[in-house]
């Protein structure tokens, strides 16, 4: 999708492009993610290279990986606003304080940081390094937020382990894609897994907020819908979820025009630390109205038990969007899960069909 700058930044643009004599942006230094494909890197064990543009200073190296879990803002555990959430930090490094987690070891030149973990960073969760403001080169030249760079670790799609963790049944699936467009997918996901060999075959349906007027009291407005987690209020029917235990104010819609559901198969693998790395073979999504396709959709997740639930948090990543026939590039968000009580599993949910 071709974006037009509007009339006052093409006029600032092209000023600036003829502005004789022009000095050149000095800016903080650039940081790489070294070996990365997608945001995806290969193995778990080998240790993290980050490379910089030009040599950085080292009093201003302060560097965290963390897992990816945002609220429905976008805010990490640190950035919103609620006492009760935090960072969950997997590696630090810090001029002051040392390194946790592992250790890092800056280059003799300062142009790259080598981060060998204590432990193997987890398979399939969706991580996210993060530099801290005021990173700078050795000329004073300075970050002035936190930049962040998401990535994971996938794995090759051989179902051949058997699981303890994951299981059957139903689950409810927030995406928050970030680029090329903001949005948020809300799934429906019936899986049918093989303890045996971790392999799993899902069907994943959109999903809509319960049209039912009557289920808040008073009764709400036409233009409104009755949303009962956290709180009950009237919301307009667009309202994003906040977290995914608020499956019971949504319903499935499997059909079009703007209702849909796919099918994909995939693999969990049991990991050291109690945890099950989820991943799915590539799907296309494909969106009647508006008309929108993902190509070569996959998602990958770090599922745990939590009590009787079975939570997860990973990444939605697709090759390509398509509005109508237009390329609007690669997809790339957060994602969140978690199972559903069997009880609580709304009416009319497809299955995955079984493999003939």
């Amino acid at each position: 999708m071709t974006r037009r700058l509007s009339p006052p930044l093409v006029l600032l643009a092209t000023a600036l492009l003829a502005a004789p004599g022009c000095a050149e942006y000095l800016g903080p230094p650039d940081v790489t993610l070294e070996g990365a494909d997608n945001s995806h890197l290969a193995d778990p064990k080998v240790p993290i290279i980050l490379t910089f543009s030009k040599p950085a200073d080292p009093a201003t190296v302060k560097i965290e990986i963390a897992r990816l879990t945002t609220d429905v803002e976008g805010n990490l555990g640190d950035e919103d606003s609620d006492p009760n959430t935090s960072l969950d930090v997997l590696f630090s490094t810090d001029p002051v304080e040392g390194d946790t987690g592992g250790f890092a070891v800056l280059s003799a030149d300062n142009t790259s940081l080598k981060i060998k973990p204590s432990a193997a960073f987890p398979v399939g969760a969706s991580l996210v390094l993060l530099i801290e403001k005021g990173f700078s080169d050795a000329a004073g030249h300075a970050t002035t937020t936190r930049r962040r760079i998401p990535f994971s670790y996938q794995f090759d799609l051989k179902c051949n382990k058997p699981t303890t963790v994951f299981q059957s049944g139903t689950y409810f699936f927030l995406a928050v894609v970030t680029d090329p467009i903001p949005a948020q997918v809300k799934l429906f996901t019936a899986i049918d897994l093989d303890p045996a060999t971790g392999a799993f075959v899902g069907r994943f349906t959109n999903s809509l907020r319960n049209p039912d007027p009557k289920r808040c009291s008073p009764e709400c407005p036409s233009d409104k819908v009755c949303s009962l987690l956290p709180t009950q209020k009237c919301v307009v029917p667009s309202e994003r979820a906040g977290t995914v235990d608020e499956f019971p104010d949504f319903l499935p819609n499997s059909m079009p025009p703007t209702g849909f559901s796919f099918q994909s198969t995939g693999c969990v693998i049991d990991q050291p630390d109690g945890t099950t790395a989820f991943i799915t073979a590539p799907s296309d999504v494909v969106v009647v109205s508006p008309p929108v396709t993902l190509r070569n959709t996959q998602i990958t997740g770090s599922f745990k038990l939590v009590g009787d639930v079975l939570q997860g948090t990973g990444a939605l990543n697709a090759d390509d969007v398509l509005l109508g026939k237009t390329s609007s590039g690669a997809a790339a968000g957060s994602m969140s899960a978690r199972s559903i009580p069997v009880d609580q599993v709304p009416p009319g949910v497809p299955q995955p069909e079984k493999a003939k």
